[in-house]
């Protein structure tokens, strides 16, 4: 779900930055869906992505590893935010 900031303005969850980092890497050619998930993402933004896939409720069955994993988990998360704001109207 969609947080809001103190101005009633809707934040779009970390991952969606991360994933658009990712995906600009990947259009830029300097990664692949194979690349090591760690050589684009810190420590800490892996925390980061850590923490909102266990508040989403997203419990992926492997390691997030690579650039594909990460990718995946994005589309997860996706699904699962829509599935909770259907509930939720």
């Amino acid at each position: 779900m969609l947080e809001k900031d103190i101005f009633g303005r809707r934040i779009e969850p970390q991952y969606c930055g991360m994933r658009k980092y990712v995906q600009k890497k990947i259009a830029s050619g300097k990664l692949d869906e194979e690349s090591d998930l760690s050589e684009v993402l810190d420590s800490l933004e892996l925390v980061e992505l850590n923490m909102e896939a266990e508040e989403s409720g997203v419990e992926p069955a492997v390691e997030i590893k690579t650039v594909r994993d990460f990718l995946w988990l994005c589309r997860a998360m996706d699904f699962q935010r829509q599935r909770e704001e259907s509930r939720s109207n």
